[in-house]
């Protein structure tokens, strides 16, 4: 029996072929899971229950430093993902990479400061190999479904002192399932534990798996004194051929049921320094000491239930050595808090060789000695919920609050589970989600009603709901209806759904500060409607300074501190579907002495002035309320700070009408999508599968649907139309979004340069486009005539006219069917180009175009014409004011291979045509070394709006403005090739130049540079340094 363990190990590694008893087995097959699969169990049910990335965005790695950047690219450190993981990560592919929301290093793979997090092995598997994975001051984690094997401390490479899986330092809920963990010999080969949990590490189970070929199976504690660690539930696993710790138990509680350890050569479970062991239907075979207390006199207990021992000897009880054979009896009792399921030890062996580890198609034992396809709608309930028949009574506190969530599929709406209507209803995008209650102050609630809608009852499997405001997890279980918890304030709750049988659909998320009840019906809601909120620190957004959270008492997540100047600014975008007047309340905090004054401002357009009192302490909030007039489609709202002390800490804006614009960060939904490929076919299914191609996605998607480009090349000889009534809805765009993670490039080179070839034409209204690129048209790269359309993180470059053109769709339309109400955020248009060289712009909202437009956090660079061009002519007369905010135009004139073309014009924002007054609004703009003027009126002598722009080094004239009424306001001007022009309203502030520079131009000296933040907003730096107007 006590064979050295290399000996063993060759054995192992020829065969590892186990006595099979007579018992049937019945196997029903399934492959890799592209998520976590069904619920936790055990342990990790508790404290609020492990539900990992469960809502979170889906991303696909196939490299160590893919598993960093998912980590690192999340918007903070507790936001949800899920990565799946295929093929072998190792030191070769595992780099440090850098975040907020991340603190990782080179050759491991580190979960630290982190929750919300899944690793799900799919496809063909996922192999860690010599490359353990590392979890520290981290919660709510699941690891499931791959291999982690060969991982050293001595030796090289080195990684995670030598533990395939370590948890140390105040970790907490983590589910570990289906893993392979194994090493090729012990300690004098390099390597250490296989599962080791220390320093306050609870609330852990250890599911499916199997541990094998190493000395050390795992601990928990590291040391006798380190006794903070347990509530560790090890269930189903395969312990072979291993010397001793499955597991070493210091001080906790652990509950250990039907595993099968094979070939344990010194010992096996371990319990000493005041541990207890719950030890229930396990099969132990060719083992020794199994059981008992083990290298000290420190002894710990166990309860034994129905364990089976199989040619297994004892060694004598003696100093430091207490085994709890050769007939082991219960020493202690050991109360479990979960429900669970025992298989008969009998056909452990037989049950575990058919579920336990990685790549074995996530099977699990149905607790009657067969193994079955997970059922992510039946998990085992961690605590025994109120029954949904019986409502609470008293005031549903949800009726007038806000609501917001991680997604919405079509034709559903946050909103709603708080209007006390039966018959509307919440979906997420997918199968989970989350729905969240929110109100504008700490509100107390103790109990949750979940009312699904008619026809989709029993649809929520597991679910936990989680006090917002402190990421803690107030309940957790699985199905509908009353859930109750201790009393709590909060000002948000979440309902976080992480597995279901069909779509979930809640009709109503009831909140109640007291007890139940009487009848349930749902409260009447308020006669005066429901206000939207907006958070200032929302990435649909905008804050001139930073987003705090250091005085309690706001809403969400933080508030905005803009910075103590003049023209400070905090602004939100809302999409209206009408126009019409708008009840207004800005939450905000004064600690200040005296009040803070701002105009209010709207779609470019000051409406009134606004004195925001004091409040007597920066954590006392309160809320002002104001009234505007909103138009169709978005919506620009701002308070612009007119005194230097700046805005007041902004909290939130609260709107009678209007939604958030979409951010389109929603992971793949299960419905109302398409997927399309390179290599997709007309008659293809557009399942993610069996893809289609885009222009038949396009002739067939639903109103607001999903189409889904995967990355590649795609090949067109001939324009790609969204045709006029090809629509979606107000509350519920058409997407045509980028695969998350990957980048999906329309090339039209085959085209040749013609008017009429456009490359992407857009006639469709509500549709909303997310990370594209289009190039080489042999016209616009994107020709944009239909109305409330978001163009988001798009690219256009290389076409053979201006890369994204709004311009009437049908020619000959009517000014009424110009494109109006278009929204293009966070894209680049550069290297447009066309033969003759004067027509090839960036950006081009010309010609015929409607009202309502709006660029925001744009870049227009290296076009062989203009950045921006807003051309009329008296043809076709004005056009509809164009908004510009927070953008970018530089080296136009010039491609970045150095072409030029003396008939361009060359300017960075050229703003009218012929005469025509237009009143355009452009703030926040820079101009940077363009062939001709940064800003030029261009023969507009409309009443425009030109304030806290940055214009440096551009070749004519910084600014250029000789005719019209124009408002000019802190604007400033470096480097000029001559003297500014300008004709208009100097309304102060201005800094123009007239040979030499200012004072404000000193720190713009150096090199520009930009890039997109992870929320979409433009980061350009000039130097090194942020600019910041």
């Amino acid at each position: 029996m006590s064979r050295p363990l290399t000996a063993r190990l060759c054995a192992v590694l020829t065969t590892t072929a186990l006595a099979v008893t007579g018992l049937a087995v019945s196997v029903t097959g399934a492959s890799a899971a592209p998520a976590a699969t069904a619920a936790a169990t055990g342990y990790a049910t508790q404290n609020g229950g492990t539900t990992g990335g469960a809502g979170g965005q889906t991303v696909r790695a196939t490299t160590g430093t893919e598993i960093n950047e998912a980590l690192c690219n999340r918007a903070s450190t507790s936001t949800p993902v899920i990565i799946e993981v295929e093929g072998t990560i190792n030191h070769g592919n595992t780099s440090d990479v850098s975040g907020d929301s991340c603190d990782v290093t080179d050759d491991v793979i580190d979960l630290k400061e982190v929750s919300n997090v899944t690793i799900v092995g799919v496809g063909s598997g996922a192999v860690f190999d010599q490359l353990g994975i590392h979890i520290r001051e981290s919660s709510n984690i699941i690891i499931q479904n791959v291999t982690v094997r060969n991982v050293k401390k001595s030796g090289s490479p080195t990684s995670n002192g030598g533990d395939a899986i370590s948890m140390e330092s105040n970790v907490r809920n983590v589910w570990a399932d289906h893993l392979t963990l194994e090493a090729s010999g012990g300690e004098d080969e390099g390597f250490d534990g296989l599962f080791d949990m220390k320093n306050n590490t609870q609330y852990v189970t250890l599911s499916y798996s199997i541990l094998r070929n190493s000395e050390r199976g795992g601990l928990i504690g590291s040391s006798e004194s380190d006794r903070s660690n347990g509530f560790v539930t090890f269930h189903h696993n395969l312990y072979q051929n291993l010397n001793s710790r499955t597991p070493l138990l210091r001080g906790g509680i652990a509950h250990m049921y039907n595993n099968h350890y094979a070939g344990l050569v010194e010992s096996g479970i371990n319990s000493r320094a005041g541990a207890r062991a719950k030890v229930d239907n396990n099969y132990f075979e060719d083992s020794k000491d199994v059981l008992g207390t083990f290298y000290t006199d420190e002894r710990g207990s166990w309860e034994v239930n129905g364990n089976i021992y199989d040619n297994v000897t004892w060694s004598s009880e003696g100093s430091e050595n207490y085994p709890a054979g050769p007939d082991p009896q219960s020493n202690t009792t050991v109360s479990i808090p979960y429900g669970y399921s025992l298989d008969d030890a009998g056909c452990v062996p037989d049950v575990v060789s058919e579920t336990a580890g990685a790549d074995n198609g996530l099977q699990v034992s149905d607790g009657n000695c067969e193994a079955e396809p997970p059922d992510p709608t039946d998990p085992p309930d961690p605590t025994d919920p109120p029954d949904p028949t019986d409502p609470p009574v008293g005031t549903n506190l949800s009726i007038g609050a806000g609501a917001d969530g991680s997604s919405k599929a079509g034709g559903t709406s946050y909103g709603n589970v708080v209007d006390g209507d039966m018959n509307t209803y919440w979906s997420p995008a997918g199968s989970t989600g989350r729905i969240s209650v929110k109100w504008g102050s700490d509100t107390t609630v103790s109990t949750i009603n979940i009312r699904e809608a008619a026809g989709a009852e029993g649809n929520i499997g597991s679910w936990r709901a989680v006090n917002h405001d402190t990421g803690d997890v107030l309940a957790s279980g699985s199905g509908a209806g009353v859930i109750t918890f201790p009393t709590t304030s909060l000002s948000k709750i979440n309902f976080e759904i992480a597995s279901s049988s069909g779509t979930p659909r809640i009709a109503e998320f009831e909140t109640y500060a007291g007890s139940p009840p009487d009848d349930g019906g749902p409260t009447e809601p308020p006669d005066d409607g429901e206000a939207v909120r907006f958070e200032a620190e929302s990435s649909s957004a905008t804050c001139d300074g930073t987003i705090d959270s250091d005085y309690a008492g706001y809403s969400g997540t933080g508030f905005c501190n803009t910075t103590n100047s003049t023209g400070a600014a905090a602004g939100f975008t809302i999409e209206a579907a009408s126009a019409g007047s708008a009840a207004l309340g800005i939450g905000f905090a004064n600690g200040g002495t005296s009040a803070r004054t701002a105009d209010l401002v709207v779609n470019g357009s000051t409406v009134q002035s606004v004195s925001f009192e004091t409040t007597g302490s920066w954590n006392t909030w309160t809320t002002k309320s104001l009234t505007a007039q909103l138009g169709s489609g978005t919506n620009t709202v701002r308070l612009v700070a007119t005194g230097s002390g700046g805005l007041p800490n902004i909290d939130y804006l609260d709107s009678s009408t209007g939604t958030p614009p979409d951010d389109g960060d929603d992971p793949p939904p299960s419905g109302d999508a398409l997927y399309v490929a390179p290599g997709g076919s007309d008659g293809a299914s557009g399942s993610e599968s069996d893809p289609t191609t885009l222009t038949s996605a396009i002739g067939r998607i639903e109103p607001g649907g999903t189409i889904y480009m995967q990355g590649g090349t795609y090949d067109f000889s001939q324009t790609v139309h969204i045709e006029p009534g090809n629509d979606g809805t107000s509350g519920n765009r058409t997407e045509l979004f980028a695969y998350p993670g990957e980048t999906p490039v329309l090339n039209f080179s085959a085209q040749s340069e013609d008017s009429a070839n456009r490359g992407l034409a857009i006639g469709g209204d509500w549709w909303h486009l997310h990370g594209l690129v289009v190039e080489r048209a042999g016209d616009n790269g994107i020709l944009l005539g239909g109305n409330n359309n978001i163009i988001e993180r798009v690219v256009t470059r290389h076409n053979r006219d201006t890369g994204l053109q709004l311009s009437r769709y049908t020619a000959g339309a009517p000014s009424s069917q110009w494109p109006s109400n278009n929204l293009i955020i966070s894209s680049e248009s550069h290297d447009n180009s066309d033969s003759d060289g004067e027509d090839a712009d960036g950006f081009a909202p010309k010609l015929t175009v409607g009202p309502g437009n709006v660029f925001r956090y744009c870049v227009a660079h290296n076009n062989i014409d203009d950045g921006w061009d807003m051309f009329t002519k008296d043809d076709t007369g004005p056009i509809g004011a164009v908004t510009i905010e927070d953008s970018l135009s530089y080296e136009n004139g010039t491609l970045s291979d150095g072409t030029q073309n003396s008939s361009g014009d060359r300017n960075g924002f050229k703003l009218g045509g012929e005469d025509i007054a237009v009143d355009h609004t452009v703030v926040r703009t820079i101009a940077f070394d363009n062939g001709k003027h940064g800003f030029t009126y261009n023969r507009n002598p409309g009443s425009m709006t030109i304030e806290n722009n940055l214009s440096i080094g551009n070749e004519e004239r910084n600014y250029n403005f000789d005719a019209g009424d124009s408002t000019f306001r802190n604007n400033t001007s470096c480097d000029s090739g001559s003297n500014d022009r300008i004709i208009g309203d100097d309304a102060g502030g201005n800094q123009w130049w007239s040979g030499s520079n200012g004072s404000r131009c000193a720190p713009y000296s150096g090199a520009l540079d930009w890039n997109f933040a992870s929320d979409g907003r433009l980061v350009v730096t000039i130097g090194g340094d942020s600019v910041n107007l």
